[in-house]
């Protein structure tokens, strides 16, 4: 009786598969990065408010409720308020085409705005410890220093938080700006205070 050997598996086949698997990460990891890293450019022709990141409040002081929404504005729909997404809400009366100036007075007051805000992340985050992002507000202002058009543009994720935040805008009463009506945009940044 002949013994017949089992057949001897070929190697070497797998080295083609795991370069091809280190060139998916690459390029899965480049992507990641540069979805990560990649900026939304600004429309040049607004201006930018500096972010109010030195007055905002601490933990230890306990921040105001998010005010109340009172809008019956549903032309935002849930799906709208995806990360990344903007939601527009109209005012009253509408600006127009804005050749204004944000003064230092209408500044100071978007800023301390921008430091009222932080109120309504701080209240998601105790929700959602992970919550953070980057959030735009724009906004027209009328000659005597009311919000008559605002948007919000929110990578954060929490459609809760960008309306919270687009009301305590639309509901201020500014400094009137300088030569008639202004375009502004303030910039947010939330992540959680360790």
């Amino acid at each position: 009786m002949s013994e017949t050997t089992p057949p001897i598996p070929k190697s070497g086949g797998s080295g083609p598969f795991i370069i091809a698997a280190i060139v998916m990460l690459l390029l899965m990891g480049g992507l990641i990065y540069w979805k990560v890293k990649g900026g939304s450019e600004e429309p040049k022709a607004q201006q930018t408010i500096p972010s109010a990141t030195a007055n905002q409040p601490t933990l230890e002081d306990a921040p105001p409720p998010p005010p109340p929404i009172a809008s019956t504005d549903t032309s935002a729909k849930p799906d709208d308020t995806k990360p990344g997404k903007k939601i527009v809400s109209g005012g009253g009366n509408a600006c127009g085409e804005c050749t204004g100036d944000a003064n230092p007075n209408m500044r100071s007051a978007l800023t301390a705005k921008a430091g009222q805000a932080r109120s309504c992340y701080e209240h998601a985050l105790r929700q959602n410890n992970l919550l953070a992002g980057r959030m735009s507000i724009s906004m027209k202002i009328n000659q005597s220093g009311q919000v008559c058009s605002s948007s919000v543009k929110s990578e954060l994720g929490d459609p809760g938080v960008a309306n919270c935040v687009l009301q305590i805008f639309k509901a201020a009463s500014l400094p009137a700006p300088s030569k008639g009506c202004v375009d502004a945009v303030v910039p947010l940044n939330f992540q959680p205070k360790i």
